[in-house]
Order: structure tokens, then C-alpha cells, then sequence
């Protein structure tokens, strides 16, 4: 055995010797064979990946076998390390063919270089990089899985942040910082001359200026037609003020006198419907804290209806006044009587459509001057273009960035009129017969101008040719549509899965979801804490529950009332989430738009999510909610299970169940006749009430298998 370890010790001896340095190694390109050394300049905070870096360039380590070849590899480790070059996404990584021989720890990590967002490509690729006064687009917000846009100096770049980073969850400077970290890359594009990101290891790499900083978001609230007040807090005592103005110039000033940790800056005698952008500070002595410039909007003169609609059945007798409207196969016509309401223009963004009845309400408004653009995306037939006005100006989303896709579905109705501005959004392609009248679909009306400018905003952005991480988050969040608080986030820029977890979080009673693709362990994580929560009741339908990603079995297994669709004819696709849809005492929160909960649509596609803190509309989809759980079979909940050798006997029963088999059992989930889980537990022998009907989901080393038990 001594000399077995020795002649493994001389091998990686000498492997070290002809290890050649970074840069000559990365020179030989995909597919070559390479031993390198370098200083390992990440841990587990990055996942299994390992970024090694020496005095001539930076390569990053990615072990096939599990992390097995690599284990060990900590920050500031010197390692020696063979394998073959690959290219991953853009990113030039090596996959070690044997262990990596480490030399000692603890050594001196490279000085990163001071770069500028510009700077940031294949040049620097897997080293170390510093940048200094960035500002976080989402400055005051938290950081959350994925990019997160900053600038410095007028460029841009972006951070990535990983699921279970040190960062996750925490506050985003709302000043300017020195941002250090990884250089590295991720994109689909051929060849990859995009997707340039930076990886931060932990808040030691967020360095703020100053000694005093901002500790808080700055929120918005008191929103009025003629202004609004914005607050935030600062980690010392210091002066309340702000820059502001219609444009980015800030052209005007607003400061408060005294010194305090708590700010609020009340902005008055601004115009309706107006966005206004707004940079905040506070200084104490010689140090400021800097915000990053917001956007607001003001309320405007519009009347605030809100109109929902629902392709299929609804259960009114939850209805708390205003019942939900029903309307079949009208779909088409509905949106087609909206877009006759159109005097001035018509903005379209939407996913697939293929519907002659829109298709004729479009070429109706062209017709009568009204100036009417579309944007689609390319990944689908869109048979409906074709039956446009070829003078209709069309904007497709391209495979660039080919990640994602151009999902909205909303339309823009006369932007700058008080009175007639609406827009439309919800779940609903349009396709016929499918998403409009098969599929369980929603679409909402909003009859209000500041709301109809943000979309329109957005519009102007993707009209311009930025899709997907290419746009910025630029548009206000929060608006005050005659009364009723709501919120707009456009994806994947605005971090909108945050928003998603904050309704989540802000549960105190009831919550209800219906949702196409759910494959977000942080949202799937967020509503097991709420069921677990005392005093809660969680109810929710998903359509995808076969994906090895779906959160549907995560959720049954912790016992949250949760029914499969999948397998059932006509699709759910609805995306929308209810908060305590009849506690006016608590805030009923609806949520809906085009934003499936998934790594995709936050990471990838362009999106839209509404948010509405009202009564009426939560308990509005309530309705369609209750009408879509309730004709589910409560067998339903426990789909897609695998049929082994189990027998439960006596079936009926007297109350005493016993079970054969010989299989290991480990958990025996029981589930009331409503699909909600009444127990736990392991025994091949208990006992269950008497008069009820119980449905067993068994858990063996060999499968899952569902039985039905009567007792009599």
C-alpha cells in the first residue's frame, strides 16, 4: 500500500511539473487535453463549478463525476488539475479526467482587475474583476435566483445569482458600490458573443461607499393624481431629499430639514398619469447615500373598472356580490368589442394567435386610422398575421436571446386618452379553438391611462428590438387605479418571482393557486410555510405535474391540497395566484398575467404580471377557482403512481385496516375524500373512522401505489 501511495504521489508530482500556464491552456481550444495549476478562487457558494486562476488568465473547473475529482477544492487552495476542454454555453470550462492535486490552502487569491462593464468578456473570462460605482437597476429590492441589471459610468452589465447563494434573499444597494467577483458567461447563442455575467461570492463582494447607507427599498405610497411620497431609511441620522424630474436630467430638488433615520419626502403639484424619476438621498456630514433613480407614476383621471372574464364555469355561490362572468365561446368577440373602442392606437403583444374574428377587428381599426402595431413571437405558427393588413407593422421576437420567448399577452388601447385607455392582459393566447375557448383561460380589463403608459412602455422597449435580459427594468411598479392599489412587473427584468413570494408571504388566511407550470422550489418552499402556518388554508390545481422539476409531489408530500389536472381534457391555463380573497380585514391580493412560475419565465421570456389589492377581483377569480377544484376528482390529487404488489384488506372495512405486502414500506400518506391529507404514518396496521371513504398514497423502496379504502 506504501508503495501504491507513493507512486500516486510521484504521478501528481509530476503531472505538476509539465502543467502548463492558464492562458497557453485555453489558447488549445474545446476538445484539448491540459493540465493546468492555479489558485481556486470560489467554494460551494457557486455550486460544484471551481474557478482556478494564475498570472496569466482564469479557467473554470466543472467535475462530470459528481464533484468526486474536485472535492476538497476550497478558495485559496493552489491546485493542479487534467482533463479536457469543453465549452459550456459559451463558457470555456475543463472537465477533470483524475482528482485535483492540491498543494497547500490558505494562499494570497489573485488582486482582481479593475474593469469596466465593457470589459467583461472573453478577456477576462473565469478571473476575478472588480468594477466600482455600480448601481443595482433593482436597487432597495432583494436579490432573488437569477441576473440582476447594474450600471457604471452609463455602461451596463449584470450579476447572476445562484439558488441558495449567500446573497439570496438580501437587500440590493441602493447606491453606488464596488462590485467584485467572477467574470464568466452563460448563453445559447451561436457563436456565444453574449451573456456576459458576474459572479459575486458573498456580500465581502459588495463593497459600499461611505458610512452611511441606505437600509431600506424606497417605497411609494400616498399616490395621487397631483403626487405621492416616497420613504426610506439610512443606518445613521442624516437629511431627507431627492432629485427629480419627468426625464432622467433630475431637473429638480425637494429636501425635508432635520436629521433622521426614518425619510419621507412628500412630492406635490405633479400632473396626472405622469411618470416622474426620482433619486433619493440622504447625507450626514460629508457622506451621502445614494438611491438608484426610480420611476413613479402619479394616479390618473381614468374610472378604474375592472372587467375579468373566464372562458368556462364558475361557482357564483361563493360569490361575495359581483359575480364572475362566464363567457364561453365568446372570447374572441369580447376582444374584438374592446379593440372597436380603439379611436387612436392599438398596441398587440402576443404570444400565438390564429382567431379570424381578431383578426378582422385589427385590419377594422387599421382601416379607420388608427395606428395599430403587433408584436409576436417567431417560435410558433401565428397563422393570424397572415390575415393582417400587410401594412401593419409586425415585430417578431427572434431566437435572440434564444433562451426565452416573447409569452405576453396584452393589448394597449389608446395610451394617452383619460377615458379610453385599457388594457387587456391574462393567461389567453389566441388560438381557436384551443387557448380561447378549450383551455381553462382568464383575460382582465383595466380601464385606466398611468396603467395603459407603463404597457405601453414596455411595448416601446421590445418594439425597439430588446427582448428577454436584453431590456432593462424601466417601468413604474406601483399605481393607485381609482382607489384600488396595483402592481406591474414585466419579466424577466423586474425580478418578478420576489413580487410572486411577497403575495405568497403576506398570507394570513386563504390562499389559491391554478397555474400551468410551477417548477420553483422557492415558491413551492414559500406555500408549504404558509400551509404549515396556523389558521391557514392553501388550495391549489397544477396542469405540468409530471416534470422532474414540477413542486407538485413536494407539495402533496407535505400535505398541502393541491390537484392534479394533468391528464384531463383541455388544459389549465391560467397563471394566477389568490391572497385572502374574502378577508377585507387582511389585504385580498389577486395576481394573474402571462408569468408561468418557472426558471424560464424569470430568467428568460418576456412576461407580464399584475398584481390587484382588491376584494371584489380576488373573490372574482374565487369563483372560477372554487368551480375548477371542485370538479376535480379528489383522487385526483394522487395521480401518476406506480402500481406494485399491495393488498389492504378488509376493504370495506369496520374501521381496522391492515396492509400485505412484502415490500418495504416507508410512509403511508391518508387523504380524506376531499384529496386534503388527514394523516401520516408507516404502521401496516391502524385504524380509521367509521362512515368515510379514505384514499392511501403508499410509499415502498419499489414505487408508489394508490388505494381506496371504504369503512363502514
Amino acid at each position: 500500500m506504501k508503495k501504491i501511495n507513493l507512486l500516486l504521489i510521484t504521478a501528481l508530482f509530476i503531472q505538476s511539473i509539465y502543467a502548463q500556464d492558464i492562458l497557453t491552456a485555453r489558447s488549445q481550444g474545446v476538445g484539448a487535453n491540459v493540465t493546468v495549476t492555479g489558485v481556486v478562487t470560489n467554494g460551494d457558494e457557486l455550486g460544484p463549478i471551481r474557478y482556478i486562476e494564475d498570472g496569466t488568465a482564469g479557467l473554470a473547473l466543472y467535475d462530470l463525476t459528481t464533484n468526486l475529482l474536485l472535492s476538497g477544492c476550497v478558495r485559496g487552495d493552489s491546485v493542479t488539475v487534467s482533463g479536457t476542454l469543453v465549452d459550456y454555453n459559451g463558457l470555456l470550462e475543463l472537465n477533470p479526467t483524475s482528482a485535483a492535486f492540491i498543494h497547500s490552502n490558505n494562499n494570497p487569491l489573485p488582486q482582481p482587475q479593475n474593469v469596466t462593464p465593457n470589459q467583461i468578456g472573453e478577456a477576462t473570462e473565469s478571473e476575478l474583476v472588480e468594477i466600482d460605482n455600480v448601481i443595482f437597476n433593482s436597487g432597495g429590492s432583494l436579490f432573488t435566483v437569477g441576473t440582476h441589471d447594474f450600471t457604471s459610468n452609463t455602461q451596463s452589465g449584470k450579476i447572476y445569482i445562484r439558488n441558495g447563494h449567500p446573497l439570496e434573499n438580501s437587500l440590493i444597494p441602493s447606491g453606488p458600490v464596488t462590485l467584485i467577483g467572477i467574470s464568466s458567461q452563460y448563453t445559447f447563442l451561436i457563436p456565444a458573443n453574449d451573456g456576459y455575467q458576474i459572479l459575486p461570492r458573498d456580500s465581502a463582494d459588495i463593497i459600499q461607499s461611505g458610512n452611511i447607507i441606505l437600509t431600506s427599498a424606497v417605497t411609494q405610497s400616498n399616490i395621487s393624481t397631483t403626487g405621492f411620497d416616497l420613504s426610506w431609511s439610512t443606518s445613521d441620522s442624516a437629511t431627507t431629499e431627492a432629485n427629480y424630474g419627468t426625464t432622467q436630467a433630475l431637473s429638480s430638488n425637494l429636501n425635508n430639514s432635520g436629521n433622521v433615520v426614518t425619510h419621507t419626502l412628500s412630492l406635490s403639484g405633479l400632473q396626472p398619469a405622469t411618470f416622474y424619476y426620482v433619486q433619493c438621498y440622504s447625507v450626514s456630514g460629508t457622506d451621502t447615500a445614494f438611491s438608484s433613480t426610480g420611476i413613479y407614476s402619479t394616479a390618473s383621471n381614468s374610472s378604474g373598472i375592472i372587467r375579468p372574464y373566464f372562458n368556462h364555469s364558475v361557482e357564483t355561490s361563493v360569490s361575495t356580490g359581483v359575480d364572475a362572468q362566464n363567457i364561453t365561446t365568446y372570447f374572441n368577440d369580447t376582444i374584438k368589442a374592446y379593440m372597436d373602442l380603439a379611436q387612436n392606437t392599438l398596441d398587440i403583444c402576443v404570444y400565438n394567435a390564429s382567431d379570424a374574428l381578431i383578426a378582422t377587428a385589427i385590419n377594422d381599426a387599421h382601416n379607420r386610422g388608427v395606428a395599430v402595431r403587433y408584436i409576436a413571437d417567431d417560435d410558433v405558427v401565428n397563422s393570424m398575421l397572415n390575415s393582417l393588413d400587410p401594412n401593419i407593422p409586425i415585430v417578431y421576437r427572434t431566437p435572440t436571446p434564444a433562451a426565452g420567448i416573447m409569452h405576453n399577452k396584452f393589448l394597449v388601447i389608446d395610451a394617452n386618452s383619460v377615458n379610453n385607455s385599457w388594457i387587456m392582459t391574462g393567461s389567453t393566447n389566441w388560438t381557436n379553438p384551443s387557448n380561447l375557448f378549450n383551455d381553462y383561460n382568464n383575460l382582465i380589463f383595466v380601464q385606466d391611462q398611468a396603467l395603459a403608459k407603463a404597457y405601453t412602455m414596455e411595448f416601446e422597449e421590445m418594439w425597439a428590438g430588446s427582448f428577454g435580459s436584453n431590456k432593462i427594468d424601466n417601468t413604474p411598479h406601483d399605481f393607485n387605479v381609482n382607489g384600488v392599489h396595483m402592481e406591474l412587473y414585466f419579466s424577466p427584468t423586474d425580478q418578478t418571482t420576489s413580487k410572486i413570494l411577497e403575495v405568497i408571504n403576506s398570507v394570513d388566511y386563504t390562499f389559491e393557486f391554478a397555474l400551468l407550470e410551477f417548477t420553483r422550489d422557492d415558491l413551492g418552499d414559500a406555500i408549504i410555510d404558509v400551509h404549515n402556518s396556523f389558521g391557514t388554508n392553501v388550495r391549489g390545481i397544477m396542469e405540468s405535474t409530471n416534470s422532474q422539476y414540477a413542486e407538485f409531489d413536494k407539495m402533496d408530500d407535505a400535505g398541502v391540497n393541491v390537484k392534479s389536472h394533468s391528464g384531463i381534457p383541455n388544459t389549465i391555463h391560467h397563471k394566477y395566484a389568490i391572497a385572502d380573497a374574502d378577508i377585507i380585514a387582511s389585504d385580498p391580493i389577486l395576481l394573474t398575467g402571462s408569468h408561468n412560475w418557472s426558471n424560464n419565465a424569470e430568467n428568460n421570456s418576456d412576461e407580464n404580471t399584475l398584481i390587484i389589492h382588491d376584494h371584489t377581483t380576488a373573490n372574482i377569480y374565487l369563483q372560477e377557482f372554487t368551480k375548477r377544484f371542485d370538479e376535480l376528482s379528489s383522487t385526483s390529487v394522487l395521480n401518476n403512481l406506480i402500481d406494485v404488489e399491495i393488498n389492504v384488506f378488509p376493504n370495506p372495512s369496520l374501521g381496522e385496516i391492515n396492509i400485505n405486502t412484502d415490500l418495504e414500506i416507508y410512509k403511508i400518506n391518508i387523504y380524506l375524500q376531499d384529496g386534503k391529507l388527514y394523516k401520516t404514518l408507516s404502521s401496516k396496521k391502524f385504524e380509521l373512522d367509521r362512515n368515510s371513504v379514505y384514499y392511501l398514497k403508499i410509499f415502498t423502496t419499489s414505487g408508489v401505489t394508490l388505494k381506496t379504502v371504504i369503512v363502514q
